[in-house]
């Protein structure tokens, strides 16, 4: 039984003092790699995006690295050797390869009637009538005296035509 290819998603970590061309040597390594066990690249792969970043802690004593992304397809059992030619590449701080899994999209039909917008027919309104409303819960005797505090407070508030009166006096000094 022929084993079906998965997509996989290389992630590496090279070093930030790599010139562009042996940036481009490795990859090229590691494309002739897949391709000998079996894999292919997409369309999008043919174009090699490199880009340079700073890390979130120092990684053997950098601060930066270049990331490098790679999408392919490949079956299983060559993964374990791509891993050991990647650990044997100097110039390759970290890396990590994971498997790409395709989103299935199965609704239920309520999820169709969330995402048309018919679950406001299907609600029982009678229900709703029955539910009795929340009753205050008994506050400890430390919060009451703050809240009682911010009540008085709320009461000793000035009117806003005494602010003005008192404005006034204030600017004819």
């Amino acid at each position: 039984m022929a084993e079906e290819n998965k997509q996989y998603q290389l992630t590496c970590l090279l070093s930030p003092l790599l010139e562009q061309k042996k940036i481009e040597e490795i990859t090229q390594k590691i494309k002739k790699w897949i391709i000998e066990k079996g894999g292919s690249f997409s369309e999008k792969e043919k174009a090699i995006i490199c880009f340079k970043k700073r890390l979130a802690y120092p990684l053997k004593k950098y601060q930066e690295a270049f990331y490098l992304n790679l999408n392919f397809l490949l079956t299983g059992q060559p993964i374990s050797q791509l891993n050991q030619r990647l650990n044997s590449e100097k110039d390759i701080l970290r890396y990590l390869i994971a498997t790409k899994q395709k989103l299935k999209s199965k609704f239920t039909p309520l999820d169709k009637k969330y995402l048309t917008g018919q679950v406001r027919e299907d609600i029982d309104y009678q229900m709703i009538d029955k539910i009795e409303p929340l009753v205050a819960k008994e506050v400890p005797l430390s919060k009451k005296s703050v809240l009682d505090k911010a009540v008085s407070d709320k009461k000793e508030k000035v009117k806003i035509e005494e602010l003005d009166k008192k404005l006034e006096e204030i600017l004819k000094q």
